[in-house]
């Protein structure tokens, strides 16, 4: 069994309260873009689970979505099954867009399949959530979405911008979102109120990206201890770009343009004149 794992930008992102189970509510823009990771799994059924899984991975394989995908859905089943995982990844970790969550969600689902579907949509979304705040709009048919509460609030938007296309900056770290959410926390901001920041969302949605004022509250929070950040927007803005922005928590930045030749054109340039240690792509939205 073989399946994708596409990435995510987030278009905006507010941060609300912090809630009483140590997440915060948040409203944000998620967008699925057109980068994958590769999953390959084998499944056979055996007296006791086992998963071995394999891939660019520099933690405990314990630690990995893919194995802790499997463990619950095997535990959910009551069934001992044996897998064996590869993952060709592409997305970068620790980059906010969203690879881990992906690969974890892809792997619901290829085990879903290969087991006939034996669990619901509704009973994946339900296994997702346990997983991580992200793990449910993977799961979700959605391209897009309205996402509320910690993550696992979905609505779906309507509008195809597949006609754009994106250029995505790696600076060459990572940032971790526990460590971001703690240093939002300190500076005790939040956004406005909840239904105000929904509305605006999706009013600004039928414009052009050129006219949207979306935002993301980590970005200066990220920006002041990263300078690197002020380089590449100023970049993107050289470059004509309909809108540009951090993506989750960091460490990736993205740029909106209008069609293929333009994101090839920004990325050829960015590779001029940005750091070495940064890497630069661009794909379709």
């Amino acid at each position: 069994m073989q399946i994708l794992a596409p990435a995510k930008i987030n278009l905006s992102l507010k941060i609300l309260n912090k809630r009483k189970d140590g997440y915060h509510n948040i409203v944000s823009l998620f967008h699925k873009i057109k980068l994958y990771d590769e999953i390959i799994m084998e499944v056979k059924s055996t007296p006791i689970f086992s998963c071995k899984v394999s891939g660019n991975f520099n933690f405990p394989e314990k630690e990995n979505l893919i194995f802790k995908a499997a463990e619950l859905y095997s535990r959910y089943i009551q069934r001992g099954l044996c897998f064996s995982i590869s993952c060709k990844k592409k997305i970068p970790q620790g980059s906010g867009l969203g690879g881990g969550s992906s690969d974890a969600a892809a792997t619901l689902k290829a085990i879903n399949l290969v087991m006939n579907n034996l669990c619901s949509d509704s009973e994946l979304m339900t296994l997702a959530g346990k997983l991580g705040s992200d793990v449910p709009f993977f799961i979700d048919k959605s391209n897009m979405a309205l996402i509320t509460g910690r993550g696992e609030k979905i609505v779906k938007m309507p509008r195809n911008l597949e006609n754009y296309w994106l250029v995505l900056v790696f600076p060459g770290f990572k940032v971790s979102s526990y460590e971001a959410y703690k240093k939002f926390d300190l500076l005790q901001a939040s956004s406005e109120h909840t239904c105000l920041n929904e509305k605006t969302i999706c009013d600004q949605l039928s414009l052009s990206p050129e006219f949207w004022d979306y935002t993301n509250d980590f970005e200066k929070i990220i920006t002041k201890e990263y300078p690197l950040y002020n380089i590449i927007k100023e970049q993107m803005i050289n470059l004509n770009a309909l809108f540009y922005s951090l993506t989750g928590s960091g460490s990736a930045y993205f740029g909106v343009f209008s069609n293929q030749k333009a994101a090839e054109t920004a990325s050829e340039s960015l590779n001029l004149h940005l750091p070495s240690h940064t890497h630069v792509k661009y794909c379709q939205l």
